[in-house]
């Protein structure tokens, strides 16, 4: 086909504007995401998810009307508190997990002129420290020669871990990067080609059963590593929304050549086998797993016929499974944001992170416990697990941050832990002015703190007020207390009238964390 000179000049610009693109390649958040702090709990934590889960297959959050029914499942409505530990490849650098290849993230927000297009390349997805940070999946995985946690000892993380309150956990067995932290019979991007074969979940699962964790693997059915032949690296939204971009291989240079409809089947039915493989080797080569946390669909003919959720259960009767794969499974998830005010009908899971990233990211800034707190208290009061994100450091160690903010959380859960572990939500009879729970002829009623608007870090905390708190529909109360304090000092005065409790918190008594008032009522 015979191409014009303005055909050709507009391709070589089209061209230009990708490989400049490379050299900005994006983040998991944008800068404003990072830097600030107003937009953490607001749109662009939304829009990030909303996008991201297009990008992976992972369908619009929905009811589940059933979840199994095997007692060995029973544990995770009642638990309450997860760790989500995303862990790879990407900690050689610091980075955030998986989608710094994946450029483009800015384009999706709109179509735009190719000099506005231009500006935006410029100045969209900077790392932390605020320079640009070009990567390229191929330069992406060649942190797999690098990755060698020689100071790995899960067993301490978990220790922390159970002592801070948590009661199950979550590791990133493999991520949307491919890399498997197992030496896996299925692909070649795993612990069989590097570190000489090790078994990095082997330790995990040994620990996790040594300090009384529930164990659970996450997995994610896209391999970006796999279909590194065939798939376009351009971040979705862009891509959409920019159609005359051509499809980007792996260098984020253009695809030159697109391959056969014969060689796209044969890949496919590899790339299902595989997937289903390495699924069944997490299921069989470590005993019981108590949790099986899916994100995303295999880019697949019929990715949710990979492996059905009969054959897991199958090879794991009793285990807990999300729905991120097969679009139903036991619970709901709720990713950033909780994205309801109401009481769930089944179970559910809300999962944020600690930093403003899932993994270790260089620089990253923790969160205020408080504001963590009063995510998991919220959660509760509606009946929701907390999945809480962190992540190590390549060497595999916890940085001192983590163990300090374990440590605070663990010496709340110390004080206040009655209130979020087996406990439900209030009754629909009665009403609280703030989140609560119940247990018994005992309420829970929780006073967060407040912090400037959208902020959610320490410094960001604003002086707390006397306040009332009320509790509708309840019996008299035999006593009102704060939790955490000594006895004299923790009464709280009240009055009583018409089945309601008026309560006063005097601004002194309140603490940069949830403050936890327990209400006893007669019977």
């Amino acid at each position: 086909m015979k191409v014009s000179i303005q055909e050709n000049m507009k391709f070589k610009k089209t061209v230009s504007y990708i490989q400049a693109f490379a050299i900005a390649a994006s983040l998991a958040v944008s800068p404003a995401a990072l830097g600030q702090e107003k937009t953490q709990t607001g749109a662009t934590d939304k829009q990030t998810v909303k996008e991201e889960h297009a990008g992976i297959g992972v369908e619009a959050t929905k009811p589940i009307a059933t979840h199994t029914m095997h007692p060995d499942a029973q544990w995770f409505p009642e638990t309450g508190f997860g760790l989500f530990l995303h862990w790879g490849i990407s900690s050689v650098r610091g980075m955030n997990i998986s989608w710094p290849m994946i450029p483009g993230r800015a384009l999706a927000r709109s179509k735009v002129s190719a000099s506005e297009r231009e500006r935006i390349i410029r100045e969209s997805d900077y790392n932390l420290d605020g320079k640009p940070l070009p990567i390229t999946p191929n330069e992406y995985w060649t942190m797999a020669a690098d990755f060698n946690p020689k100071k790995y000892d899960p067993d301490k993380w978990l220790k922390a871990a159970k002592v801070a309150g948590f009661t199950y956990v979550v590791l990133t067995a493999r991520h949307h990067e491919g890399f498997a932290l197992w030496p896996s019979a299925f692909g070649n991007f795993n612990t069989k080609n590097f570190m000489g074969g090790r078994d990095l979940l082997k330790a995990y699962v040994a620990a996790c059963r040594r300090n009384g964790l529930k164990v659970g693997f996450y997995y994610s059915p896209p391999d970006w590593y796999f279909d590194r032949d065939y798939m376009n690296f351009m971040y979705g939204g862009g891509a959409r929304m920019n159609p005359e971009f051509p499809r980007l291989g792996p260098d984020l240079k253009p695809r030159t050549s697109e391959k056969s409809e014969a060689e796209r089947i044969k890949h496919q039915a590899e790339y299902a086998a595989m997937v289903k493989g390495q699924i069944e080797e997490l299921l069989t080569r470590y005993g019981k797993i108590d949790l099986l946390w899916f994100d995303g669909k295999p880019a697949v003919p019929n990715p949710t016929e990979v492996i059905t959720i009969a054959r897991i259960r199958e090879l794991q009767p009793g285990i807990v499974i999300n729905p991120r794969l097969h679009n139903t499974g036991d619970y709901v998830t709720y990713e950033r944001t909780l994205a309801t005010d109401k009481v769930a009908t089944g179970w559910a899971e809300f999962c944020n992170t600690w930093t403003n990233s899932w993994p270790h990211v260089n620089g990253a800034r923790f969160r205020a416990n408080g504001f963590i707190l009063g995510q998991f208290v919220k959660a509760r009061s509606l009946g929701v697990n907390y999945l809480l994100g962190i992540g190590p450091m390549s060497t595999g160690e916890f940085t001192p941050e983590i163990y300090q903010n374990m440590s605070v959380v663990g010496e709340w859960m110390k004080e206040n832990g009655a209130s979020v572990t087996g406990t439900k939500p209030l009754a629909a009879s009665e009403w609280a002015s703030v989140p609560a729970t119940g247990s018994g002829v005992t309420r829970y009623l929780f006073l967060l703190p407040k912090f400037k608007e959208g902020d959610v870090y320490q410094e960001d905390i604003l002086v707390p007020d006397d306040v009332t708190l009320t509790l509708k529909g309840v019996n008299k109360p035999t006593s009102v207390r704060l939790l955490g304090h000594p006895s004299r000092e923790a009464v709280l005065k009240y009055d009583y009238s018409d089945r309601s409790i008026n309560i006063q918190v005097p601004a002194y008594r309140r603490s940069t964390l949830v403050d936890v008032v327990e209400v006893n009522l007669s019977r």
